[in-house]
């Protein structure tokens, strides 16, 4: 088994179609449901592992600020992972980049886990499947798994640790989506994705929304692969909807809009009624991301940018999942 020590990975954040809202198992991160996603070509993250016996510690920075605490909890737990699975206990330096903002609602944790499972597990010489890092990456987000495939995909909720992973559901080039994210707030959310899945189950709406997806992912996918974007269009805003509808009625509630989103929602409805086609999909954080044919993604750019609330867009096309890359960041 070769052991390089060092890797670098890139890794893109993931827009969820099909939300997933609670955890029946918080430790492996494993959902009460199915979801389904999309990779952000131009959301992503660049992260460095390099394991030295010089080391006492790990030391984690993400965008050159040094992380402690619960969060860096997290990581050295996926880094224990590695190092169990590998045999090797050495420490590691860990230093992440995004090009985005990150803890804004735009899938951060999840481009950020699924690149350091990949670097990790390839700086120790683990040559691991798809399916053994969207479960590995999993356990460090768990919308991280998402984040491994090319493409659109499902992840599977499964039963245990090692049947709930995400798997390919369609190629990037399959249909020609785009996914503007209108940025509102790039500030730090106050209550995170974490604190807001242990909360999940106290809305009354969340064991009706349970009973229910299963016909709504059916519709959805049917609405996909027969690239009918009206109908799919509708099935998304739905879904958002429903997903800050059990935030809002959760015990406390968790309210994750602001003024800015209720501006973007109705900007939305304008441009549909004055021909411009586009839906609004929202995760758990106040930007909004604006789905679109790619031929349209230029157009709603541009409209997004001129209300008052928003102030900058990333356009977004499907793209490659979690993949190595030569250059290191130190």
């Amino acid at each position: 088994m070769k052991r390089l020590f060092k890797a670098t990975a890139v890794s893109p954040a993931n827009i969820a179609f099909i939300k997933y809202w609670g955890k029946k198992d918080p430790l492996l991160n494993i959902p009460f449901n199915n979801s389904i996603s999309m990779n952000l070509s131009n959301c992503l993250t660049t992260t460095t592992v390099e394991f030295n016996s010089n080391l006492s510690d790990d030391l984690i920075s993400v965008d050159e600020k040094e992380i402690s605490d619960s969060k860096k909890d997290r990581v050295t737990g996926l880094l224990d992972l590695v190092r169990k699975r590998s045999g090797i206990d050495l420490k590691a330096k860990v230093v992440s980049r995004n090009n985005f903002p990150q803890r804004a609602g735009i899938a951060s944790s999840a481009s950020g886990f699924s690149a350091l499972a990949l670097s990790a597990s390839n700086a120790l010489g683990l040559n691991l499947t798809k399916k053994e890092l969207s479960i590995l990456a999993r356990r460090g987000s768990g919308s991280a798994c998402r984040s491994m495939i090319d493409g659109y995909c499902e992840w599977k909720t499964g039963d245990g640790d090692n049947s709930s992973y995400a798997a390919q559901m369609a190629k990037p080039d399959y249909w020609h989506l785009a996914d503007v994210v209108a940025i509102t707030n790039k500030e730090e959310k106050k209550i995170g994705s974490t604190e807001g899945h242990e909360l999940a189950a106290t809305s009354p709406y969340f064991r009706r929304r349970l009973t229910r997806l299963p016909q709504k992912i059916k519709r959805i996918k049917e609405a996909f692969f027969a690239k009918d974007f009206l109908a799919f269009g509708k099935l998304l805003e739905e879904e958002a909807v429903d997903l800050h509808l059990m935030a809002m009625s959760s015990t406390p509630p968790v309210f994750y809009w602001n003024q800015g989103t209720m501006e973007i929602i109705h900007a939305v409805q304008k441009w549909r009624k004055n021909g411009l086609p586009v839906y609004f999909t929202i995760d758990a954080g106040p930007n909004v991301h604006l789905i679109c044919l790619r031929k349209d993604a230029e157009k709603v750019a541009k409209e997004a940018k001129k209300l008052e609330s928003v102030s900058f867009t990333i356009i977004n096309e499907p793209c490659q999942g979690t993949h190595l890359k030569d250059k290191h960041l130190f």
